[in-house]
């Protein structure tokens, strides 16, 4: 595949009515494609794995929320002044439209619960590919002078919430960034990276350990599903060995649990 095709070819992605409106970066495109090409075959053969690629990582990107519409209908609910319940009634309302956050919603504050008394109450936290997992900062419950970097690739999404920060977390911030060609760089107690490490396996095989590697944080808290979507597979097997994998020979301590259908790794680095 020459230039000028690499060139049309991202362009094409990148205007495509199934991927338009997230505005992906063009780094995640570029570094996918660029893959395919090292792998050799003819255009045709290229561009065929690269679409299946995208889909297979992407396709969790692609939820039917129409975030111009829930920031609208979120600045209005916030400008009554909501109670704390209030506000959690209203997470669960917008978890409920996305398939990675819907499977959690039956046993959330015990993830929660889980999740506060292994982490403390950091400074910094990372939240890594965060989709909509930072609505879950009702039930953490940490300090407002916590900072909280959430990363994702979802345009629009970014967008929404950052409108949501501005009502009750004021050291938060979402950030569009493809967090694997470009790891984030600052430093923090904390990094969250929930239900992603597998779809990381499949883009990259083996990126794990030095995405791992690169993060400045001191505590990695992983999760990943127990079963597959539809819960006709257990997935608790792969998954495990999976971060075990990512982590072998390295000088870090390693804890894991599972709240409902989602297992936890917490990772300490010294």
């Amino acid at each position: 595949m020459d230039r000028a095709n690499f060139e049309q070819e991202i362009a094409r992605i990148r205007n495509s009515r199934k991927y338009r409106a997230l505005n992906l970066p063009e780094d995640i495109l570029q570094e996918m494609l660029t893959a395919e090409v090292a792998l050799g075959g003819n255009k045709a053969e290229i561009t065929q794995r690269f679409r299946k690629k995208l889909h297979n990582v992407i396709a969790s990107y692609l939820d039917e929320i129409d975030y111009a519409q829930e920031t609208k209908q979120m600045k209005a609910f916030f400008q009554a002044n909501p109670t704390n319940e209030q506000v959690k009634a209203w997470a669960l309302s917008v978890m409920q439209k996305h398939a990675s956050t819907r499977e959690r919603l039956p046993n959330i504050a015990a993830f929660c619960q889980v999740l506060r008394a292994y982490i403390g109450t950091p400074h910094r936290i990372l939240d890594l590919a965060c989709a909509l997992d930072p609505l879950l900062l009702p039930w953490l419950a940490l300090p407002s002078e916590t900072e909280f970097f959430a990363y994702d690739i979802h345009q629009p999404r970014i967008e929404f919430l950052n409108t949501f920060f501005t009502f009750l977390y004021p050291s938060a911030h979402a950030i569009q960034q493809d967090i694997l060609v470009n790891p984030p760089t600052q430093s923090a107690e904390c990094a969250f990276f929930f239900k992603e490490a597998h779809r990381f396996e499949k883009r990259a095989p083996g990126c794990n350990r030095a995405f791992f590697q690169a993060l400045r944080v001191n505590l990695i808290a992983v999760s990943l599903p127990t079963e597959d979507l539809r819960g006709h597979h257990s997935l608790v097997s792969y998954h495990t060995q999976l971060i075990y994998t990512a982590i072998a020979g390295l000088p870090w301590e390693l804890k894991q649990i599972q709240v409902g259908n989602e297992l936890l790794f917490f990772i300490h680095k010294p």
